[in-house]
């Protein structure tokens, strides 16, 4: 655990449910650069020795870290759109459930910016259950790249995301790890 990382969430985290933190004052709606810029060092430094040449997110939440991390091993930033654009030829496409939107979601990416051979690592900002990176692994599979990796700023470690991802048999680092969120006092406990 990133000790710096968990001292900005547990400062400007909003517990909102037992399941649910909203960082959106810093991390994924309105963005702290200072924040972003510690997070992104902080996975690009555990995936610096993996020869990353794709760093690859779902659309929106994940993009801002994505890139930053992308930036700081030299890789190129990809992100799965929600939807399918009538533009995008050659689509890898999969619907995952939407845990803060309910109901479910296409993810698309283009087969012609995930090519055969490619050494990727996918990025997001919560591990929750682990379904929508698991679909992005997918994915790299199913082009024929590399999966060397997963890396995520927050994890909730009650939500069972790293036990899915484990059968991908890569590394999984999280910056911050949740053991419980309560919503009564608003108290956020860390793994240590």
């Amino acid at each position: 655990m990133d000790k710096r990382i968990a001292e900005w969430v547990r400062r400007e985290g909003v517990v909102v449910g037992p399941e649910f933190l909203r960082v959106d004052s810093f991390l994924n709606h309105r963005i702290a650069p200072e924040f972003v810029a510690l997070a992104g060092q902080a996975l690009a430094d555990h995936f610096a020795h993996r020869g990353v040449q794709v760093v690859l997110t779902a659309e929106a939440a994940g993009n801002v870290i994505a890139y930053e991390v992308a930036r700081r091993l030299g890789a190129s930033a990809l992100y799965a759109k929600k939807g399918r654009a009538v533009t995008m030829s050659q689509p890898i496409t999969r619907r995952v459930p939407s845990p803060t939107k309910g109901g479910e979601v296409e993810l698309s990416v283009s087969r012609h910016y995930l090519r055969p051979g490619e050494r990727v690592l996918v990025v997001d900002d919560f591990l929750f259950r682990g379904l929508t990176s698991a679909a992005l692994a997918e994915a790299a599979q199913e082009a024929g790249a590399e999966l060397v990796g997963f890396g995520f700023v927050i994890e909730k470690c009650f939500s069972g995301g790293r036990e899915l991802l484990a059968r991908f048999g890569v590394p999984i680092v999280s910056l911050a790890a949740i053991e419980r969120l309560d919503p009564a006092s608003g108290e956020i406990v860390f793994r240590e």
